[in-house]
Order: C-alpha cells, then structure tokens, then sequence
C-alpha cells in the first residue's frame, strides 16, 4: 500500500481520508487546526498551513509520501500541485494549470483570450483609483484573487463603495490587487466532471442556491439536482469543453459555476477539485461513478475506470438530489440534535456538523459561518417533503431555547 499526504482536514476532507484508510494506505494529513475532524483517523496529523508550499512540501520529504491530494477546496489544489512537482509525484494537472484555476487574474485573463464568456472585470489596487473602473456598469462585486468561501466577497453600488471595501478584501488575500466585476443578475449552475485523457464526462449540473444578501453575495445554501436549466446542456456541454481546451486540463475533476441570466451563460469561475458540496457522495449515487476514488488513484498514478460513464447521460436522471448546507442565525449552542438521528432518516445519505454544544455561531458573512450539511436523495420526486422533515428533525438550540436553524423549505 501507499502513503498519501492529505491537504485539508475538514469535514469535505474527511471522506477522502476515511477511503484512503479503508483501501490500506497511510494518511498523513496537514491542516493547521489543531483538532481537525479528519484527524481522528489519519495515522499522522502536522499542523502545516494548506497555503504553506514550502512548509507542505518540506512534510511530504519528510514523511516520503507516494502522492498528495485535496478536494473540496480551492486554494490547496494549487498547493497539491505545487508539492507534487517538487517532489516528483504524480499529479493531474501540473502547477502551471493549478495555478491558473486558483488565481482569478490568470483564469480571467485565459477565459477572455479564448473568447469564452464571463462577466466584464478590471484588476484593482489603491493606486488605480475609482476612474479605472468607470468602464464597469455598477452594481460591482469586489472579489480576493486567491482566496475561498466567498471571504472577501461584497456587493457594491460604486467605485466608490469597491474602493473603501478594498483592504477587507485584501485582507482574506496574499495579493495588492482584488478583482472587481460588474454584478450579474443570474441564477449560478454547478457543473461536476471527470476529465480521463483530455475528455470530459459530466456527472451533474445541479442549481446552486446561495443567501439572498445584498452584499455578502455568493454564499451558497444549497445544492439541486436536476438543475432547472437542463435545457441548457448542450451550451454547457459545448462551453465547457472549451474550457478543458483552453486550460490545457488532461486529467482528473473539473468543476465550473456558471451564471445564467438575459446575457446568456457566462463562466463566474472554475477548479480542478471535487467540489465542496459533498460532490464525492451524491455523484456516485446519480452515476455509479465514485468520483473520490477516481481522485485518490489519479493522485497516487494509479489508472482509474471510467467504463461506467460510457451510458451515463445526466440529461436523462431521474433521481433528485438536494444538498443542504445548513446555517443558523448567530448565537451560542446549548443542545443539537444527535447527528445519528439525520442519518437515521432514510432519505439522507450524509450528514456533518462543524459546531459543537457550547461553542458560539458567527454571524453569517461567508461559507466559514456554515454549521454543517446533509445531503437527500429521492428517487419519487418527494424531495420537498423530504427536506421539511429534515429541517423539523434539525433543532440547534441557543440557551433560551430558541432554534438557531436557517430553515429552508424550497427545492
């Protein structure tokens, strides 16, 4: 068996590190927390930073690891890639590619080379001034090159407004400039795929529904599928094989949001990562392929078996899928409801808290205030029903007794 150095040990990591165990390999895990859930069942936990190269390459020496991984998070891809090429391992993008998916000012720029569409933007830093950004039609989203989970992310009506929101900005950033776009009224699609020798499967296109805040934009509070615009796959299918083409990705997941709005379909951004939706455990329940899997082989260069995407068409599914990502109004946690009694609910296929009884919920300005997740299936198409149960069974209590939980009840 192999030693695999995990990047990341949260609860979207988690999974890859309990599948690497169950398949006999070492885990050594880097994660700067000191008590990181996948920590639990790594064999070796280092508190190295997943942004620290140096310091994430100098443990895969140490440890000599046979291959390094991440996956529902963006930022360690370039990380991966980065010790993988100093270390000579196998990897399926090298770190030019990485690079290019994780940093805005070098993906913006291939997309508009390559005449793929995407919202209008300006690179932006204190010495520019708001005049540059005249050409921009506001509303205006500022945004950090180089970082995750919506930090960073605001809404803005002027210059004027991007300009005093710029050092917040910066501050979730290791850049002097932030990405400022013209705001797109738009649903955002989610596409999931595999890319094996240079061809793209599709696994899913689900709706990403995000907090309807007008300035904290772009928290996403679930996942759906089958997608509402389906009618749109072709254009999808079409614009995102371009992408593939113009990123120069041979190998391994892909994952692209999408804007859809009166402009047509627009490309927001893109990753070379299981998404952060437990993509990893809803996309082998529509596919049958185990996207997790696939990634561990790849990252240990081991060959991985796309047989079973050769008839999958997610145009035709018919199961239905609803990740919730669950959050609460901010306030302290006396009682939860026990984690078994979700997963006891038969339409539930995983579930996860990142809080615990005692600890203190922020308010919700990004994907950091998330309390935890659970993702339903349905094969009847009850799933409405199925996540109303779910929310009557969730009670996060504060130490009136009030339910903390930010119930949704739409699908």
């Amino acid at each position: 068996m192999s030693k695999i150095l995990i990047l990341g040990g949260g609860n979207c990591q988690l999974s890859a590190v309990k599948l690497a165990k169950r398949l006999g390999h070492t885990v050594v895990l880097a994660d700067y927390y000191e008590c990181p859930p996948a920590a639990a069942y790594a064999d070796l936990h280092r508190r190295v930073s997943t942004f620290d190269i140096p310091g994430c390459i100098a443990l895969a020496r140490r440890e000599q690891v046979d291959g390094v991984m991440t996956i529902g998070t963006d930022q360690p891809v370039y990380t991966a890639a980065a010790v993988a090429k100093a270390c000579s391992l196998p990897s399926p993008i090298d770190a030019e590619t990485a690079l290019a998916v994780t940093n805005k000012r070098v993906m913006k720029q291939i997309l508009t080379d390559h005449h793929i569409p995407t919202v209008r933007w300006k690179l932006f830093d204190e010495d520019i001034g708001e005049r540059e950004l005249s050409e921009l039609c506001p509303p205006l989203v500022i945004k950090p090159l180089d970082s995750q989970g919506q930090r960073g992310v605001y809404k803005m009506d002027s210059p004027a407004e991007i300009l005093c929101a710029l050092p917040q900005t910066l501050s979730f950033s290791r850049e002097r400039q932030a990405l400022v776009e013209e705001y797109y009224p738009s649903d955002e699609v989610t596409l999931s795929g595999w890319i094996q020798n240079g061809r793209l499967y599709i696994l899913a296109l689900t709706d990403r529904q995000c907090h309807p805040d007008p300035v904290h934009i772009g928290v996403c509070a679930a996942h759906r599928f089958p997608s509402v615009h389906m009618d749109r796959y072709p254009e999808i299918r079409e614009m995102s094989e371009h992408i593939v083409a113009a990123f120069g990705i041979p190998e391994g997941p892909l994952y692209i949001q999408f804007l859809i709005g009166e402009q047509g379909v627009l490309v927001n951004e893109l990753a070379c990562r299981i998404g952060g939706a437990f993509e990893d455990v809803f996309i082998p329940y529509l596919s049958g392929f185990d996207i997790l899997h696939a990634a561990l082989c790849r990252a240990l260069g081991l060959p991985v078996d796309c047989s079973v995407l050769e008839g999958y068409d997610p145009q035709s599914c018919s199961r239905q899928v609803s990740v919730q990502l669950l959050f609460c109004r901010s306030g302290q946690i006396s009682s939860i409801t026990p984690l078994s009694e979700l997963l006891m609910l038969p339409f539930v296929l995983s579930a996860g808290y990142n809080y615990q009884e005692g600890e203190a919920i922020p308010p919700l300005e990004n994907a950091t205030a998330r309390f935890g997740h659970c993702v339903l299936a349905s094969e009847d198409g009850r799933m409405p029903e199925h996540i109303a149960e779910l929310y009557r069974t969730l009670q996060v209590l504060d130490p009136h007794g009030q339910n903390l939980v930010l119930k949704r009840d739409i699908f």
